[in-house]
């Protein structure tokens, strides 16, 4: 595996996992919502069915940003994250399956898979194609595909196709799944540009998180009272999270200019 020159590789690297674990806090924020107990039978609050899917966007995240960014340590914990979510929503399509979920559930887990595997070859392109430029190329183009599939099948289409099972879409929702999709998208392009070695694109990259972060954060300080103390503070943490890439991103756009500009010394005039 060829690696392109890159002296800001680490501090984008810690921008992507930023932006991971901020992504994977949707975790603890579905757990805490308010009159969703888990259990372990066959019902929507199974703890292994919330857990996989409200992490879903958290991997797809690490593997569109390794894919970018193509470090070998980040491509392969990103291979290995993949794998195990993988197998959980087959297992979990198989039990689906035998015990006759409802059809919309069902689909739902089916397009996870989808996505899975198609982030999944992404992330496999760019660690194993020999040219560098083509692979981290092949590997973005295939991971953002998964991406945007997992985000508009997530953001509308299913939370529409869930509601039409009770009688159709309440009126003003469309809207604020559009606006959920759009949030998702720009995640997704900042976990892209702050992994792509360009100091303009990390320095875009930034600035997209930090807007999802700031927006998150208010949207949090608007929802105590509503959703009890837990869940705010758990929303704000992860917009401070997301707030973390700004540094890690603005330092590695610094770098890449460092890494590609000839020393004048060595100029033949």
């Amino acid at each position: 595996m060829n690696l392109v020159p890159d002296a800001g590789r680490r501090p984008a690297a810690l921008s992507i996992l930023a932006l991971t674990v901020a992504a994977w806090m949707a975790v603890p924020l579905r757990l805490l919502i308010p009159g969703s107990e888990l259990d372990l039978g066959f019902t929507t609050n199974n703890a292994v069915f919330v857990v996989e899917n409200a992490a879903m966007a958290g991997t797809v995240l690490l593997a569109v940003g390794s894919a970018a960014l193509r470090a070998r340590r980040l491509l392969i914990a990103a291979a290995v994250v993949l794998g195990a979510h993988l197998l959980l929503q087959v297992g979990t399509a198989v039990v689906q399956l035998v015990l006759g979920a409802r059809p919309d559930l069902l689909l739902g887990t089916l397009s996870e898979i989808l996505v899975l595997g198609v982030v999944a070859a992404g992330v496999l392109l760019a660690l194993f194609l020999r040219d560098p430029r083509t692979a981290r190329r092949a590997g973005v183009v295939v991971t953002l595909v998964g991406a945007v599939i997992h985000t508009l099948w997530t953001s509308v289409l299913l939370p529409a196709v869930s509601m039409l099972s009770y009688g159709g879409v309440l009126p003003g929702m469309i809207g604020s799944l559009l606006v959920s999709a759009v949030l998702g998208l720009l995640v997704v392009a900042a976990a892209v540009l702050c992994g792509w070695a360009s100091s303009v694109t990390r320095r875009i990259g930034a600035l997209l998180a930090a807007v999802v972060a700031v927006l998150g954060v208010l949207a949090a300080a608007n929802s105590f009272g509503m959703f009890g103390v837990g869940y705010p503070v758990v929303q704000i943490l992860q917009g401070l999270l997301m707030l973390s890439v700004v540094p890690f991103a603005v330092v590695a756009a610094r770098r890449p200019a460092v890494a590609v500009t000839p020393d004048p010394a060595t100029v033949k005039a």
